[in-house]
């Protein structure tokens, strides 16, 4: 595939992963679709922090858009001008690597902390917001590197509101943690494109002008 034709390809496929995620952090905003708790903050610190929107989304907005318009719009150009927005596609791709990189670790520490709703605290009959999965005893950690989890009944009484949070919260940090994945994958190809673009150009070019000078050896033909 030319040089040219990737870069439409990855630039239109992170602006569609850009917008997704975005769309993801907002669900986390709002569980069971409801916003009174966002009004109450009564949401995970890492939804709320919307690395979804700024990094995973803006950013790669930004590589996005630049790309796509480095493989529409670089026909028209001179060869010096593809060389320079191929590099400049290659530094925007840095930058949308590092925003897909920051959601997906953000994705990954929320998915890992659980969520924050309001639950029984252990051993007492009173009920308060935080986070039940995170074990404030760390003793454990010194003697044994196992990590363990709650039981599964354990997890279904956990949190009493928002309802049924463990579901949404994990399907929608997993689904954004894949998301910028995909978002990763797609920026370190267009980095190799970029690098690739700067040295040899754009291979479209070649293909014009190859077409224009069959369509002016038929024209001469038509003449004679």
């Amino acid at each position: 595939m030319c040089i040219g034709k990737c870069s439409r390809f990855t630039g239109l496929g992170l602006i569609a992963l850009a917008l997704l995620s975005v769309v993801l952090n907002l669900f986390l905003l709002f569980p069971n679709l409801d916003g009174s708790y966002l009004r109450n903050k009564q949401i995970s610190s890492h939804a709320m922090r919307m690395p979804g929107v700024w990094a995973g989304g803006l950013m790669v907005l930004l590589g996005g858009v630049q790309t796509t318009m480095v493989g529409f719009k670089v026909k028209s150009v001179s060869c010096c001008r593809t060389c320079f927005d191929m590099l400049l596609s290659g530094l925007f791709c840095i930058l949308a690597l590092v925003g897909a990189a920051v959601s997906f670790v953000f994705s990954a520490a929320g998915l890992l902390s659980g969520p924050y709703c309001l639950h029984q605290v252990e051993g007492e009959a009173a009920l308060e917001w935080g986070y039940p999965y995170i074990s404030p005893d760390l003793s454990g950690l010194t003697t044994s590197t196992e990590i363990s989890f709650p039981e599964k009944s354990s997890l279904k009484l956990s949190c009493i509101d928002p309802p049924d949070i463990e579901t949404w919260n994990s399907h929608f940090y997993v689904s954004l943690g894949l998301v910028n994945l995909l978002e990763i994958v797609l920026c370190l190809s267009q980095l190799v494109n970029a690098i690739l673009g700067v040295f040899v150009g754009h291979c479209d070019q070649k293909k014009v002008c190859i077409t224009k000078t069959k369509m002016a050896a038929r024209s001469c033909a038509t003449v004679t």
